[in-house]
């Protein structure tokens, strides 16, 4: 008895060690791991409250600028004031009201310093400040020279943006403390004048009152806030550095000013102490928001943070170990393990036998198995198939429509799992109304059902189409999918069931014409396929003909009608007129292509083949893009037609000028070679030229044979063949005809006589 409780005894130690190392180790990483982050999260959230604090800043200044360009813009348009800007020769009454307005305005706002309002043509300043000066001044006399200077120049300086410049206010009368102030300048001009000099608006805020919201702390406060503009200048006073003081050429000032869209933080050197910087993006102003933490300040919390980490990881583990010490004697026990890897074993040969009786459906439907119904009787009662092998069956095919939608919407897992649905749908209605039936996924994004029948055609007819319906909407309420059903012929026992899967598939190709959600029986369809297609190779031929000459409307009529006409007989036949029909107007368009004037690029009309697998395209549907596809060819048409009516008489005649020779020249031969219609060809010459074709032909060569019997003593039958006149009687016929003489009274009487003019007087009439 002692042996096996030291075996136990012995186990439990192993089991127990290796726990304690396990949760040792657990707790190490993870304390590591903490640790390792705690830096990173203490910058993080100096950043997050930074940029807190200087979103709240970015407001203070802009309310700041804000205030200050309306106040600017009231004073510019306040009629009391207007005097001041206005006209050079003010009276005193008018120069104290006004100046009692601007006193007003500027002890409205707590941050405006001055006002002045500056009279170019009278060179006047008219002042109201919270220092004891007067209220009038003129140019030269004015103690603020820096905004004199600037007033000589002012459109270098932005209307109502902020100019922070220092303010020398020296040897004022009552100012002793004070040298010099701190000032952000808005003025006010009128942009649109073209003279040097400009009337102006000033009003000057006081950087006290932004800098004690940008940095409120003392002097010697760790942290230091302040604002530069993008040249790297401070726009604000920080307590190591006056305000005007140019900061570039510092190592943490120019890395920020390489990134001139972008805000953040990193750790550097400042003033030989490490600290964290962080920085905003430029706001509208052009100015930077920075604020200069040292790492001293954040690592002290990092610090707590690890001391209190390692406790906390400590106690962890010694409870851990006194817990793990106590309880393990009773929770160990090999029974949990046993019961785990029984419930494994029996989920894998639930799964295994699911999948073996899928993979069985599968081969029994697609013909990869034995087809005898005692073969099949073992297998079904195995697989637990509630069907009789031995009784009549039908085979339901079911299709998720716009396969290529589904394809594109959902990944492969997902489209397994929504055909388990499916699957799950059928087995629990059939089941629920007690018809034997089982349903497999033969791949695809396909599922095929078994139904067992009765044996009485028309009530197993009727069957399937309530079957159909209940698949249909449980799977459109529940899956969200539409799903097209096609039904075979009834088989008299199982071993019928691959020519039943195949009707169903060939069935299912007649979506073409029914549509999505619709059931298709293999009863109309075998009915179809009695019938004999034939495809009418006269309209092929109008229809093309119709193109050439243009007839878009008429190629419309005709395509829809040879189309439509398949729906009567099988996919087969549609498929068989859809190759026809594409072959047949790629051809017609590559030689309307070949013979065009300008020798353009033809955008051809891609009429594809309906592929059954991919269930995307209807036979209305097809019949719609084609005939869009069609609108866009005879607007193509219709651009080109006008130009190519123009230049094809010239074209013609360039043809007959040099080919009048060949006897064989005709109207169909060049209506062959353009690629068009005789008809139309012919039409547009006579519209064009008042002639036909072969009275131009009967010229060109009349022509040609007068010119020859003037000019060389060649036989008259010669000259004649030479010009294209195959037969002499007719030569001689026609040539007498169109010139009144003889071909030989023509040589004789041209040669014999000259007009007035010296040149050749022939008989002919052209």
């Amino acid at each position: 008895m002692k042996m096996p409780h030291r075996k136990v005894e012995r186990y439990f130690g192993k089991f127990f060690s290796v726990m304690v190392v396990t949760i040792f180790l657990t707790i190490s990483i993870l304390s590591i791991i903490l640790y390792m982050n705690f830096e990173k999260i203490a910058l993080r959230q100096s950043y997050d409250q930074t940029m807190d604090s200087l979103a709240q800043t970015t407001q203070e200044a802009s309310v700041m600028a804000v205030t200050a360009a309306t106040f600017a813009k009231q004073i510019y348009s306040d009629q009391n004031v207007a005097n001041l800007l206005n006209f050079p020769d003010v009276s005193a009454l008018d120069i104290a009201v006004s100046i009692r307005q601007l006193t007003n305005y500027r002890e409205t706002s707590p941050f405006i310093e001055s006002i002045y309002v500056y009279n170019a043509e009278a060179r006047t300043f008219y002042v109201t400040s919270d220092m004891n000066v007067p209220s009038v001044f003129s140019e030269a006399e004015f103690y603020d020279q820096e905004l004199r200077n600037m007033l000589q120049n002012v459109n270098v300086y932005n209307t109502l943006m902020p100019i922070p410049r220092k303010l020398r206010i020296d040897g004022l009368v009552g100012n002793i403390a004070e040298r010099e102030r701190d000032t952000y300048t808005f003025l006010l001009y009128d942009t649109l004048s073209k003279k040097s000099r400009k009337n102006a608006v000033v009003v000057n805020i006081k950087e006290t009152h932004l800098h004690k919201h940008i940095d409120g702390s003392l002097t010697n406060d760790p942290t230091n806030t302040f604002l530069i503009d993008e040249n790297g200048t401070l726009v604000t006073n920080s307590w190591k550095t006056p305000m005007l003081s140019s900061l570039k050429g510092t190592t943490y000032i120019d890395r920020i000013l390489r990134d001139p869209e972008g805000s953040g933080y990193f750790a550097a050197e400042v003033d030989h102490v490490k600290s964290l910087i962080t920085y905003s993006r430029s706001d509208y102003l052009g100015w930077r928001y920075i604020r200069i933490v040292p790492y001293s300040v954040i690592s002290q919390n990092i610090d707590s943070m690890r001391t209190k980490t390692m406790i906390v990881a400590g106690g962890i583990l010694l409870a851990g170990l006194v817990l793990s010490s106590l309880l393990s004697r009773r929770i160990f026990s090999g029974l949990n393990h046993k019961l785990s890897r029984l419930g494994k074993l029996e989920t894998e040969q639930r799964e295994s036998v699911q999948a073996m009786r899928m993979d069985y459906l599968r081969s029994l439907l697609k013909g990869y198995t034995q087809m005898n119904a005692r073969h099949a009787s073992d297998r079904f009662e195995r697989y637990s198939i509630p069907l009789d092998p031995l009784q009549p069956v039908r085979v339901l095919l079911i299709m998720v429509d716009d396969h290529l939608l589904f394809v594109n919407r959902y990944k492969a897992e997902d489209r397994k799992l929504l055909i388990y649905g499916v699957l799950n749908i059928v087995q629990e209605l059939f089941a629920a109304a007690g018809i034997p039936a089982t349903a497999a996924d033969i791949g695809d994004e396909q599922a095929a059902v078994l139904l067992q029948m009765s044996g009485d055609a028309e009530g197993d007819r009727e069957r399937c189409k309530e079957s159909a319906s209940w698949i249909q909407t449980a799977v459109s309420e529940y899956l969200k999918l539409s799903v097209t059903v096609s039904s075979s012929l009834s088989g008299p026992s199982i071993e019928a069931v691959h020519a039943l899967y195949q009707q169903a598939v060939e069935a299912s190709y007649s979506w073409v014409f029914s549509g999505a959600g619709s059931h298709i029986e293999a009863e109309e369809v075998e009915q179809n396929k009695t019938k004999r297609y034939e495809y009418p190779l006269h309209k092929e031929k109008q229809m093309i003909d119709e193109l050439m000459l243009g007839r878009i409307a008429d190629v419309r009529q005709l395509f829809r009608e040879i189309i439509v006409d398949t729906a009567a007989y099988t996919y087969i036949s549609y498929q068989f007129a859809v190759s026809h029909l594409t072959f047949a107007l790629q051809n017609a368009l590559r030689i309307i292509r070949s013979h065009s004037l300008t020798n353009e690029d033809w955008e051809f009309i891609n009429l594809q083949l309906y592929m059954p697998h991919s269930r995307t395209e209807t036979m209305e549907q097809f019949i719609e893009r084609c005939m869009s596809l069609f609108d866009q060819l005879e607007n193509q048409m219709n651009e080109r037609k006008k130009s190519r009516q123009d230049e094809l008489p010239g074209r013609i005649k360039k043809i007959l000028d040099e080919r009048y020779a060949d006897p064989n020249l005709s109207l169909d031969m060049l209506a062959e070679e353009l690629g068009m219609s005789a008809t139309y060809i012919g039409r547009v010459f006579k519209q064009h030229t008042l002639q036909t074709i072969l009275g131009y032909i009967q010229k060109v060569r009349m022509s040609r044979v007068r010119e020859l019997l003037l000019q060389t003593d060649a036989p008259v039958g010669e000259i004649a063949e030479r010009a294209g006149f195959s037969n002499s009687p007719y030569f001689f016929k026609a040539f007498k005809k169109y010139n009144g003489v003889t071909p030989a009274e023509y040589r004789r009487t041209g040669r014999g006589r000259t007009d007035d003019d010296g040149e050749e007087a022939g008989i002919a009439a052209d």
